[in-house]
C-alpha cells in the first residue's frame, strides 16, 4: 500500500510539473489554467519531490514513511504560510519577499487546497500504524 502511494505521489508531483509545460495550459502571463503561477522554483520543487518518490518506491521502500512524513511536512507548512501569509514557503517567497496578509478567500484556499490535501494523507500514512504492527498488536 505504501509503496503503491509513494508512485501516486511521484506520478502526482512530475504530473504537475509536465502539466505547467503544456502548450494550451499556460496562459501568456503564466498562469496555469488562468488562475496561478506556478514560478519556475515550484517546478522544481514538484520535480524533485516526484523524483524522490520514484526513488524511494524503486531503491529504498523502507524510506517511504519518512518520505512520506517529509512531504506532509513541508507541504503542510506551504499551504499554512500560503493562507497565513500569502507567501510560499517552498519556493522560498516567504523568505525572499517577507511575510505578507493572511489570505482566506476562495481562489486563495483553492490554490492551497492540493496541498493540505496531499500533506494530510502524507502525514495520515507517514505516521499511521503499518498493518503489520497493528496485526501484532492485536
Amino acid at each position: 500500500m505504501l509503496k503503491t502511494l509513494a508512485w501516486v505521489y511521484a506520478a502526482g508531483f512530475v504530473g504537475v510539473f509536465l502539466i505547467t509545460h503544456a502548450p494550451g495550459l499556460t496562459d501568456a502571463q503564466g498562469y496555469l489554467f488562468g488562475l496561478f503561477k506556478i514560478d519556475p522554483i515550484d517546478d522544481i520543487v514538484h520535480l524533485l519531490s516526484g523524483l524522490a518518490g520514484g526513488v524511494v518506491a524503486i531503491w529504498a521502500p523502507g524510506a517511504i514513511r519518512a518520505y512520506l512524513k517529509a512531504i506532509g511536512v513541508l507541504y503542510g507548512l506551504d499551504a499554512v504560510v500560503g493562507l497565513t501569509q500569502s507567501r510560499g514557503f517552498l519556493d522560498l517567497s516567504l523568505f525572499t519577499q517577507g511575510a505578507g496578509a493572511p489570505d482566506f478567500s476562495l481562489t486563495n484556499v483553492l490554490v492551497n487546497l492540493p496541498h493540505i490535501v496531499l500533506a494530510g494523507i502524507a502525514l495520515a500514512f507517514g505516521f499511521g500504524k503499518s498493518p503489520s504492527r497493528v496485526r501484532s498488536a492485536a
